[in-house]
């Protein structure tokens, strides 16, 4: 009779052991799992920052070309910066007196989520 207990006792005991191992280790893939996820996003986000830095770099040589290429005379222009800004900008006696970008299409998300409208 002790001998079955016995028996029985490491039969649970294993049981157990194995079911917290492989809790562990369904936790540690749902984290590789999410941390692959994040990366990816941030890598997606980090490109298109830099992406639009480029861009926005690009349209502002291409100002001070034209201003040097004018000796800083009075003059007021526009550069496009991609599809949706442009650069606008403003001489006068000598120094720049605007440079901003200016949106001229619409926002439109990359991605969307549902929403739940209640009425």
């Amino acid at each position: 009779m002790e001998k079955q207990k016995r028996e029985n006792r490491t039969i649970i005991n294993i049981g157990t052991s194995l079911m917290v191992v492989i809790l562990i280790g369904l936790s540690f893939a749902v984290i590789a799992a999410l941390a692959v996820s994040s990366s990816h996003n941030n890598y997606n986000l980090s490109k298109k920052l830099a992406d639009h830095n480029t861009e926005y770099y690009v349209a502002s040589n291409e100002a001070y070309e034209i201003i040097a290429a004018s000796s800083w005379a009075d003059q007021d222009f526009t550069v496009e910066v991609n599809s949706n800004q442009i650069l606008k900008v403003e001489v006068k006696n000598g120094e720049i007196s605007t440079w901003e970008i200016e949106n001229t299409g619409s926002w439109e998300a990359d991605s969307t989520q549902p929403v739940i409208t209640l009425e």
